[in-house]
Order: C-alpha cells, then sequence, then structure tokens
C-alpha cells in the first residue's frame, strides 16, 4: 500500500510574535520617517525663518526670554536633527527587515537605531530646549514632556527586550 504525502519544507518560518513585532516596527518607522522628511525642511531654512513660523515663539520671546534663547541657541543643531531624523528611522527600519529574514544582525542594526537618538540629543541640545519649549505651561508642560520622555523610552527599552528574546529563532 503506497501513500503519497506531501512533505512541506519550510526554512526557519517567522515566528508570530516576531512577525508582530516586525510588523508594529515598520508601522513606526513608516511614521517615523514621513516626520523626518517634512523636518528634512529645515536644512534650507535660516533659524530665523524656523523660529518666526510659530507665532507660540512670538508669545515666548515676550513673556520668557531665557526659554525663547535656549531655542534659538539650539538652533545651531538644527541640521543634525533634521538628518538625524530622517536618518535614524531607516536605521531602525534596515534592522527590521533583517530580523524579518530571521538574520541576527538586523537587531544589532535596530539597536544602534534605537540607541542613537539618545546620543545625538545628548551630544547636542540636551533636554533642556523640550523643557525650555513647554516652559509657559509651567509645571503642566514640564509634566507633559516628562510624560512623552517616559513612554518614548519605556516603548524602546522593551521593544529591544521583545526582539532580544527572539534572537533565538533568528541566524
Amino acid at each position: 500500500m503506497e501513500t503519497n504525502t506531501l512533505e512541506l519544507t519550510t526554512t526557519n518560518p517567522l515566528p508570530k510574535f516576531l512577525k508582530t513585532l516586525c510588523i508594529l516596527s515598520f508601522i513606526m518607522c513608516g511614521l517615523m520617517l514621513l516626520f523626518g522628511l517634512m523636518g528634512l525642511k529645515n536644512l534650507f531654512m535660516s533659524a530665523e525663518d524656523i523660529m518666526a513660523m510659530n507665532p507660540y515663539m512670538q508669545k515666548m520671546q515676550d513673556n520668557n526670554p531665557e526659554s525663547y534663547q535656549a531655542i534659538l541657541d539650539s538652533m545651531q543643531y538644527k541640521n543634525i536633527s533634521a538628518i538625524m531624523g530622517f536618518l535614524v528611522p531607516l536605521i531602525s527600519l534596515t534592522g527590521v527587515i533583517y530580523m524579518w529574514k530571521m538574520k541576527k544582525t538586523g537587531f544589532y542594526i535596530y539597536l544602534i537605531g534605537e540607541v542613537l537618538p539618545y546620543l545625538v540629543v545628548y551630544l547636542t541640545s540636551g533636554l533642556s530646549v523640550m523643557y525650555a519649549s513647554t516652559s509657559m505651561m509651567g509645571d503642566k508642560g514640564e509634566m507633559i514632556i516628562n510624560i512623552f520622555l517616559g513612554s518614548v523610552v519605556l516603548f524602546d527599552i522593551v521593544f529591544i527586550i521583545l526582539y532580544a528574546l527572539n534572537l533565538k529563532h533568528m541566524k
């Protein structure tokens, strides 16, 4: 008696959890790339033009000159910020694509893309500019920045850990 069996051979299929992580990362990288593209327009504008485009800045200049000056001083890094705002999501996206293809190298590329923005902020304008931008809101502004930064850091750490847990599936 002869039985016909169909053997399906798949080489290292993408685990569902890793697939879900990658899809979420694809969506986030896509959104960040869109924001990065919008930020590239700053390369072609002067710091004064950028500041003048925001009506909130005039109020800040009148009511809180120190914060206004801190933001104006940070404009010396506008080109670095614009370029990194576009390149960093590309680095992360490249890492996610590699992990989608089940390559461990992707995790390390992704890790660079997730840690690099913190390094850039530390070496350029620092967090004081973020706090200065909401200074006229008082404690509410500070709380908004703290919640935002905490959320970003938390999500980055969680995703790095979750990807690290999936390294065993990658080559």
